[in-house]
Formats: structure tokens, sequence, C-alpha cells
């Protein structure tokens, strides 16, 4: 879809990961600090649904802004993926190292099948359709953040 050599997409995927690890560092705990996890959460979802949306919308007619919106999604991801991991301490009964296998088993489990399932998608339906696939998730993921916020909340770490 890109068009690009091994380097040109790995310039590309160095992007993502230094926003991952830029935004997930730094950034996610001064946003959890300033506006707490659930809301922190629930408006990276709504931003990230944006985004695959807009890939979707770009895959096959635009590669720079595929490749733009990849790397804002890194910086998403950056911020979900410390903020998911501080409300997963939070919301478990079960000590640390429990909590935090099973959240990893899930959240590796989900990372080992989307790459497959969007190859699929995008095989047999075009490129758009596991970006829009993305985008309907986060749909439900948002949903599912929103119906439980005041669970979430309860048990949102308090950050000093």
């Amino acid at each position: 879809m890109l068009g690009m050599d091994a380097y040109g997409i790995g310039g590309v995927f160095f992007g993502w990961g230094v926003a991952v690890a830029v935004f997930s560092v730094f950034v996610a705990p001064v946003l959890q600090t300033r506006f707490g996890a659930v809301k922190v959460l629930t408006g990276t979802l709504f931003v990230l649904m944006l985004d695959l949306a807009g890939l979707g919308l770009a895959a096959g007619h635009s590669v720079p802004a595929v490749v733009v919106l990849v790397i804002v999604a890194g910086a998403l991801l950056g911020i979900n993926n410390t903020i998911y991991t501080e409300l997963a301490m939070g919301v478990s009964d079960s000590p640390r190292p429990v909590a935090s296998s099973g959240y990893n088993f899930v959240r590796w489990m989900g990372g080992a099948l989307a790459p497959f399932a969007a190859a699929q998608l995008g095989e047999h339906f075009g490129p758009q359709v596991p970006f829009f696939a993305g985008a309907v998730a986060m749909v439900i993921a948002i949903l599912v953040a929103f119906v439980g916020r005041a669970y979430l909340s309860s048990h949102e770490p308090h950050v000093v």
C-alpha cells in the first residue's frame, strides 16, 4: 500500500515506535494528572477512532497521509498503553503481578491476532476495510469505557 522499500517502511514504523515511547512516558502521565485516566482514555479512543477512519479514507490514495496518520496512531497508542496499564492495576483485586500478567496476555493476544485479521480483511475486501474495522472497534471501546466510567473512575489511580 505504501509503495516503499524496506527502509521506507522501517522509517515509518520507527517514527511510530518513537511516538509510542515518547507519548507513553512523557505525555500520558501529564494528561492523566490533569484530566484523570478515564477521561484521557475515552478522549484518546475517540481521536484514535478518527485516526483509523482517516487511514481508511487515505489507504490506497495518499501515501503521505497514511504515513502521518500511522505516526499519530503511535502517539495515541502510547498514551493508551500507559492509561490501560494504570487502570488494569487499579481495577483488579489480584496482586499486581497477576493483574499485570492477565492484562498483558489479553494485550499480546490481540497483538498476535490483529495482523492476521487485518491482512485477511484487506485481501478480501480492500485495503481500507481493516482501518474501518479498527474504527468500529474504537466505537465499541468508547461505549464500554463510557458505560463503565463510574467503576473505572472509582478505581482510578491517584497520581500526585
